[in-house]
């Protein structure tokens, strides 16, 4: 372990651009930092919330984000067959069996519980789609599905617990991006009956991780060479703004280091809004020799009950329109000859922004000879958003994902650039203590 060093060197010694660039990013921090503040003092946390709930429903009544849902098979399959599923085992046999599908968008879901043999569908869809939600439900199934255009926790059925059903496509990147699961549960509490069906009934996050050669080549070293043009004064910078956002990818099968470890595992019936505040989860992985630690990747899967398909987001898996999403280390990690990491991953609700999260990764490292090492991770603070929204993270400080990746909403991210990889020796295990301290916050949502 290095010796104890209380002085502060401050940025003497580093080169004048690696200083400019700490500089640039602190300022930036800076300012995000009194834009909270501002906005802090500016209104109370129920109408920031509902500046957010106006921002973020604006978003899904565009059509380009529900034809990227619809057209991924995977997604469709899975709920169709499980829908199918318990029609055919119970819906049709039973007397008027009553389903609440939760962000219906354009009332696909809704359909296809009514031609299972559902007698009542209500349809609750926010956003302003709503409007063609109506007409598609009356061509086909009228008289069955009833569109209620409101929030999830603003729906009146009358009595209560009379749903049998609740089915919702809440999940968005990284499971819980956007946050729309509590207005699920919401419904849920209010309506389900007991013994009632939850449609997905297990979700399941994963975390492993990651080389991805392919990533750093195209946007780290793409920079050494442009057009014969030697632009390598650049590899510093792209460093550190590449990783500075999550990437929603696919990422290569061959390039998971290690079994996955599951973050969180809930059943829907029985999780509670206050259970995803905070999630928790060890880490302990080997980093083979000769292989390179990139980063993490992250994926969900959901089941349904007793239905036998499970819809995962695995790389292994047919590829869904969430992909992957990947969190990349501005500078790799060698295996060198075999490293043992030990750490572990905390994700935690964001109090800034209601449908937001912050993933915050510690990570100790132990080569095969026994030497310790401790490491800690870049800190990162991730938001994704639609592009036109007001944005928590202002675009000029974070700047915006391309729409190749964009599932629903945009990804932005400010980095804590003062925590940062600063051993340069990152890739190089050898006699070094070090911290590799990753930190995101993260915003989303699925319908």
């Amino acid at each position: 372990m290095d010796d104890p060093d209380d002085t502060d060197p401050g940025l003497a010694g580093l080169s004048p651009e690696f200083q400019a660039m700490i500089g640039g990013m602190a300022g930036h921090a800076a300012q995000f930092a009194a834009m909270l503040e501002r906005r802090s003092a500016a209104m109370s946390k129920d109408k920031a919330k509902d500046k957010d709930d106006e921002a973020y429903l604006d978003s899904y009544a565009e059509l380009d984000i529900h034809e990227d849902m619809l057209r991924d098979v995977p997604r469709v399959e899975s709920y169709r067959k499980a829908i199918e599923f318990y029609g055919a085992k119970v819906w049709n046999s039973a007397a008027g069996t009553t389903v609440v599908d939760v962000g219906s968008g354009t009332g696909l879901l809704a359909v296809f519980c009514a031609r299972a043999g559902a007698g009542k569908v209500h349809a609750v869809e926010a956003s302003r789609l709503a409007h063609y939600t109506r007409q598609i439900a009356q061509a086909n199934a009228p008289g069955v599905v009833q569109v209620h255009e409101c929030l999830a926790e603003d729906l009146d059925l009358g009595a209560e617990k009379c749903a049998d059903v609740i089915v919702s496509e809440w999940m968005g990147y990284f499971l819980l991006f956007e946050n729309m699961l509590p207005s699920v549960l919401a419904v849920r509490d209010r309506y389900l009956k007991p013994g009632g069906l939850m449609l997905p009934s297990r979700a399941r996050l994963y975390v492993a991780p990651l080389q991805d050669g392919a990533w750093r080549d195209s946007k780290i070293e793409f920079w050494r060479s442009v057009s014969g043009v030697d632009m390598s004064a650049l590899v510093p910078l792209a460093q550190a703004t590449a990783a500075e956002k999550p990437q929603h990818r696919q990422v290569p099968v061959d390039g998971i280091l290690a079994p996955a470890v599951a973050v969180l595992d809930i059943d829907l019936h029985t999780v509670q809004d206050s259970d995803l505040n905070r999630l928790y989860a060890d880490l302990a992985f080997e980093i083979p020799p000769g292989r390179r630690l990139d980063g993490f990747a992250s994926w969900f899967d959901t089941s349904f009950g007793e239905a036998p398909d499970v819809l995962s987001t695995a790389p292994a898996e047919p590829l869904t329109h969430w992909r992957q999403t990947a969190f990349y280390f501005r500078q790799p990690l060698d295996g060198g000859g075999g490293v043992q990491v030990d750490g572990s991953v905390l994700v935690e609700r964001l109090d800034d922004y209601s449908r937001g999260y912050r993933v915050n990764s510690t990570l100790g490292l132990r080569a095969e000879s026994g030497a310790s090492s401790r490491s800690s991770c870049a800190d990162q603070h991730v938001g994704a958003v639609r592009e036109r929204r007001p944005n928590l993270v202002p675009s000029e400080v974070t700047g915006c994902a391309s729409a190749a990746v964009r599932r629903r909403t945009a990804a932005l991210m400010l980095s804590g650039a003062a925590i940062g990889d600063h051993d340069a020796q990152l890739g190089s295990c050898k006699g070094t203590d070090r911290l590799i301290h990753f930190f995101s916050g993260l915003h989303c949502r699925s319908s």
